[in-house]
């Protein structure tokens, strides 16, 4: 980290940390790493990077397929005619088209591709240019978690042992958040601090209980383990609060208070039903 901050690339940075840590396992007689282990370590590594290099090649196939034919240079007017010119669909388009260009990418090339063939499409119909460019900036970042080629869930499945798809599912829920964001970026820029005060830091507050909300719908659990009706009520009061919309927050939050209420309800109950038989 020390080494990326004073500007150093990730890769120098790996190469010095590994080396730093076969010398600070020296400090301890009970923790040194001697040549066999380091061996085993330099072989367990390529074996992990199979499946990470396999991704990398099958999404430069898909990239240089998209570059090749042309259809880079023709998605603008393709989104526009196919779309009508109706906000909702070209958004949705641009977020699949991102995720598919960003596969395998870096964020930084992923973002510079996004920026010159997805952002035009959508700032034509009218979308602010920072919220633009920050909807493909996150679908790019996203394209690392999205199965079928999602290298970061190949790489953590990789070192945890895990599987593939059950990892990419787990990963998808930790990130949903970021697939739902990045539309209400477009809708209502107070999620970009764009706007007044006030209603900067009402989006931002009333957005941070959704993505709560939100994660409690997923996993199925807030003050005990949810029942389908009130994960569904978790799901819609997180789509409502985290709209930066004062009529949709308030909504959010009654509907929020409701699933928290019937889950005390239930809770309450249960604590007094063994109490009763005894």
């Amino acid at each position: 980290m020390a080494l990326l901050l004073f500007g150093f690339t990730p890769t120098y940075g790996a190469i010095i940390a590994t080396f730093a840590l076969v010398a600070i396992s020296w400090l301890r007689p009970s923790t040194a790493l001697g040549w066999r282990a380091c061996l085993e370590g330099l072989r367990d590594g390529a074996v992990q990077t199979v499946p990470v290099a396999m991704a990398c090649a099958s999404a430069g196939i898909v990239i240089g397929i998209v570059l090749q034919t042309g259809l880079a240079l023709r998605f603008t007017a393709f989104l526009i005619d196919f779309t009508y010119g109706s906000l909702l669909p070209a958004l949705l388009i641009t977020m699949v088209a991102g995720v598919i260009l960003g596969m395998g990418m870096p964020t930084t090339p992923a973002y510079i591709m996004q920026a010159a063939l997805l952002v035009p499409a959508i700032m034509k119909l009218g979308v602010e240019p920072m919220a633009a460019h920050m909807f493909a900036f996150y679908f790019s970042c996203l394209s690392a978690v999205t199965p079928p080629v999602a290298l970061a869930v190949y790489a953590a499945a990789s070192i945890g042992g895990a599987g593939l798809w059950a990892s990419g599912l787990q990963a998808m829920k930790f990130a949903a958040a970021g697939f739902i964001v990045p539309f209400f970026f477009v809708y209502n820029p107070a999620l970009l601090f764009e706007g007044p005060w006030p209603d900067i830091l009402r989006a931002v507050l009333t957005g941070t209980i959704g993505v709560i909300a939100l994660a409690a719908s997923l996993e199925g659990y807030f003050l005990r383990v949810a029942t389908w009706f009130e994960r569904a009520l978790f799901f819609v009061a997180a789509m409502l609060l985290i709209d930066p919309n004062a009529i949709t927050d308030v909504i959010g939050l009654g509907l929020l208070a409701i699933g928290l209420l019937v889950q005390k309800v239930r809770t309450t109950r249960r604590t007094i039903a063994p109490e009763t038989s005894t």
